[in-house]
C-alpha cells in the first residue's frame, strides 16, 4: 500500500481538493475587478477551472483573460490578452448560445470594455435574453447569483 501511495504522488497524482467548483469561480468573479491580486488569483481559479471541461468553464477564463488585460501596462500584451479572452467568451457561447450564466459574462465584459476594442455589440441582446429567461433558472445558487447580477449591474438599471 505504501509503494501504491508514493506511486501516486511521483506521478504527479492531483488530489480532489485541487478541484474548482463553478460556485468558487462564481463567487470569486464578483470581486475579481477590485484589484490586480483578486483579477490574477481569479484567473488563477479558472485556468484550474478549464480542467472541469465545459462551455461555463471556458466563458469564465476568457473573462479572466479580458480583466488581466484591464490591469496590464504594455498595450500589446493588454490587447493579446483581452482579444484572446472575448474569442473564449464567444467559442462559449457558440457551445451553449442558451447558457443564462454565459451571457451574463459577456453582458459585464462588454459593458465595462473601452469601446475602441469594439466588443459592444451584445450589450441589449444579452440584457433582454437575461431579463426574459431569468425566471426559467431551476438551480437555486445561479438564479440568485444571476438576479443579484442584475439587481446590482448598472446596466439595468436604465
Amino acid at each position: 500500500m505504501k509503494i501504491v501511495i508514493a506511486l501516486f504522488i511521483l506521478c504527479g497524482f492531483k488530489p480532489l481538493t485541487d478541484v474548482v467548483s463553478v460556485e468558487e469561480i462564481r463567487n470569486s468573479y464578483k470581486h475579481c475587478n477590485s484589484s490586480k491580486e483578486k483579477a490574477d488569483e481569479f484567473y488563477e481559479l479558472t485556468q484550474k477551472g478549464l480542467r472541469n471541461k465545459g462551455a461555463v468553464y471556458k466563458g469564465y477564463h476568457g473573462a479572466a483573460l479580458a480583466l488581466k488585460a484591464s490591469f496590464g501596462w504594455n498595450p500589446f500584451s493588454k490587447l493579446s490578452h483581452f482579444n484572446k479572452g472575448k474569442k473564449m467568451i464567444e467559442e462559449a457561447i457558440q457551445a451553449e448560445p442558451e447558457n443564462i450564466e454565459l451571457r451574463m459574462i459577456r453582458l459585464s465584459i462588454q459593458a465595462n470594455a473601452p469601446k475602441i476594442v469594439g466588443y459592444y455589440k451584445n450589450i441589449d441582446e444579452d440584457k433582454d435574453f437575461m431579463l426574459k429567461n431569468v425566471e426559467a433558472i431551476k438551480e437555486i445558487e445561479l438564479k440568485e447569483y444571476i438576479e443579484g447580477y442584475i439587481d446590482n449591474a448598472p446596466e439595468f438599471s436604465n
